[in-house]
């Protein structure tokens, strides 16, 4: 299926990664002693060309292309490495940037995610506009050259450590619901911002809510013309929805793992389950390769992602509820310790696989999208 020359790079990628893993697991990135340890990993990883290969060289990258980004995800995520502190920015905000940013935002932002010495996170989702992220009532007021800044994000991956955030705000309140808003990149350490961590139902506490007062920033930070952020998002949600960075090969991992250390009996269905669930992630590996050949020939992807992103979170909850099936009782057992102390990771993956139902678009979402964008179908009333 591969080429000589994906061979001859997955040897390549493979040896690096191998030669250079971390030798022991790392503490969580939003701990302090933790945040040391990715930082010192991520700068291995820009010394040696890896921080974002597919990236293009004009911005730093090693110009990868589609089928090559994947054979380094797949290598990346077949080791089990750490995960990215600064992905945010490398997937989805660095290359909205690179897509609709002027050369003076281009050279302003982009090498501050390559070399970690800024870490990005996405101000998209509100209290009361998760899903129905048009619904956002975050403002922001033009004065002079500033846009300046009220209202609150929350559920902010990576929030804790973040410097940056590229964030919607509404910009034109008389504007029809989709239209007005604005696309904008923040300091996190402005005046008139407040970070506040969030503690997850799975112990993870790197979530964070932004507070927005008075907040001033330059005008010059808008990407793209002001009141068409809802545009330029389009082209971060697809980022984040569509290319599996791995998922796939973890996700065939994780099926392997569980069924080599809990077995399965196949008088209670046990077997044929975690058969099924095999099947299920092979299938999504076959999508990923899909949509990297779609990718590959410039042609559009159309609902593909959405289909993707909602397979993705139904095939890790099933595997996930099976692990808890095999594990019976043992699966409620907690260590002791103190009460903030993290949940053993049985419990803390299945309650992220959970989470993947509602983050990066809820299941609803993806259905909406693939219901009519893919298959023709009315559209649901919207208010």
């Amino acid at each position: 299926m591969f080429s000589d020359d994906l061979v001859a790079f997955r040897a390549e990628v493979r040896a690096w990664l191998e030669s250079n893993r971390p030798k022991w697991r790392f503490q969580p990135y939003y701990t302090e002693d933790g945040l040391a340890q990715h930082l010192e990993w991520e700068a291995r990883l820009f010394a040696a060309g890896y921080s974002a290969p597919g990236w293009p060289k004009e911005f730093g990258g090693l110009g990868l292309d589609h089928w090559h980004q994947l054979i380094y995800d797949e290598e990346y995520a077949r080791l089990n490495l750490p995960e990215r502190v600064n992905k945010m920015g490398l997937l989805h905000g660095g290359p909205t940037v690179m897509a609709h940013g002027t050369p003076e935002q281009q050279e302003a932002w982009l090498p501050g995610i390559l070399n970690n010495s800024d870490i990005w996170c996405q101000g998209f989702s509100e209290p009361d506009a998760g899903s129905d992220l048009a619904g956002l009532r975050t403002t922001g007021r033009i004065e002079g050259d500033q846009l300046v800044l009220n209202g609150q994000k929350t559920w902010t991956s990576f929030g804790v450590i973040a410097t940056k955030m590229f964030a919607l705000v509404r910009t034109d309140r008389e504007a029809p619901k989709h239209r007005g808003i604005s696309f904008v990149i923040l300091d996190l350490d402005t005046e008139g911002v407040e970070v506040r961590p969030l503690r997850q139902l799975h112990g993870h506490a790197g979530f964070a809510e932004v507070f927005l007062t008075e907040a001033a920033v330059p005008l010059a930070n808008v990407v793209g013309p002001l009141n068409e952020g809802w545009r330029i998002a389009q082209t971060s949600l697809k980022l984040e929805r569509g290319m599996g960075r791995g998922t796939h090969t973890k996700m065939l991992r994780t099926v392997d793992e569980i069924a080599r250390r809990l077995g399965a009996d196949p008088d209670t269905g046990s077997l044929e389950r975690l058969g099924s669930h095999r099947a299920w992630a092979f299938a999504y590996e076959q999508a990923t390769y899909e949509l990297t050949d779609i990718l590959s020939r410039g042609r559009d992807e159309g609902a593909l992602p959405s289909v993707l992103k909602l397979r993705l979170s139904e095939i890790l909850t099933g595997i996930r509820e099976e692990e808890r099936n095999l594990l019976g009782e043992r699966a409620e057992q907690i260590p002791a310790g103190p009460p903030e102390a993290p949940l053993p990771p049985t419990q803390r993956e299945y309650w992220h696989a959970r989470a993947g139902e509602i983050y990066a678009g809820t299941t609803e979402i993806q259905k909406n999208i693939i219901s009519e964008t893919a298959l023709g179908l009315p559209r649901e009333p919207r208010p």
